[in-house]
């Protein structure tokens, strides 16, 4: 599936979003081009989740969001139609095997039951296609709702902090499917709080705290920065596994010093890097 002339996949313009009082969304603006990977990152509660559900059309915003020139607004079913969504935790029966989850999927979406198993191949489940999925692991059961959101070949995939649960090797391989999914013009934007691994992958990093945002640069213009000075808030993060959050991204910790602040790093800055615990974010 390809994108109309002229059209981003992804336009979120002044999106706002409140519950009561609670401003979850403050006037996020962003555009995201074909066949760009990009890192939506951010402390657990700053709005990544609720960024998602905007972009899908399940809760309502101010603002405006267009999917490949689709407004979300008023053509949410079409929108929809070209988004493939991962969830943190994807939801099958455990008495179910991986070409049930996806045939059943597929029919109810409309899609060729003939992509099932190239499917199945291209997220490396051919071999376990036929055993219960309350029985392979946490990493087979991303790969598998990977599948699931590639199920219709939408251009745009949604990923909300895929590997959340996972072990930092699993991560590595996960990290590796999407830069193959990638290569196959896929648009990609992933929510994540963590910041390891990234470097390499995404080609561009948005970064929101308490629904704001507060950083949107390209991976090559932050690579340019790195030998900037800042000053950080640990916030009670562990030093090391800061220093080593920012050394996965190219940072080097040689070239950090307290006192001198500089705003282009908040990328590491306005993380409140979780140091080893995996809370769900909202």
């Amino acid at each position: 599936m390809v994108f109309g002339t002229g059209h981003a996949p992804v336009v979120v313009s002044d999106v706002t979003k409140r519950y009561g009082r609670l401003e979850a969304l403050a006037g996020i603006s962003f555009t995201i081009e074909p066949g760009q990977i990009v890192a939506l990152l951010g402390p657990n509660g700053s709005g990544k989740t609720t960024t998602f559900k905007c972009i899908l059309g399940v809760t309502g915003f101010d603002g405006s969001i267009e999917i490949a020139g689709r407004p979300v607004k008023t053509q949410g079913k079409d929108a929809r139609r070209l988004v493939g969504y991962l969830p943190q935790t994807p939801a099958f029966d455990p008495g179910d095997t991986p070409i049930g989850v996806l045939q059943f999927l597929a029919d109810l979406k409309g899609a060729d039951r003939r992509r099932v198993d190239l499917l199945l191949e291209r997220v490396n489940l051919t071999d376990e296609r036929l055993m219960k999925v309350g029985e392979i692991s946490g990493g087979m059961r991303q790969r598998l709702a990977l599948a699931a959101a590639l199920l219709s070949d939408p251009p745009v995939l949604l990923l909300d902090e895929p590997t959340a649960s996972l072990d930092t090797e699993t991560r590595k391989q996960f990290r590796k499917l999407l830069a193959e999914v990638r290569q196959e013009g896929k648009t990609i934007l992933l929510s994540t709080h963590f910041i390891e691994g990234l470097q390499g992958l995404a080609d561009r990093f948005i970064v929101l705290e308490q629904g704001r945002m507060v950083l949107d640069m390209a991976a090559d213009e932050l690579e340019k920065k790195k030998g900037n000075r800042v000053v950080v808030d640990l916030n009670g993060t562990a030093p090391s596994a800061f220093l080593s959050a920012l050394r996965d991204i190219g940072v080097g910790p040689e070239r950090i010093a307290v006192g001198e602040a500089n705003l282009e790093d908040l990328l590491a800055s306005a993380l409140d890097f979780p140091g080893g615990s995996e809370e769900t974010p909202r």
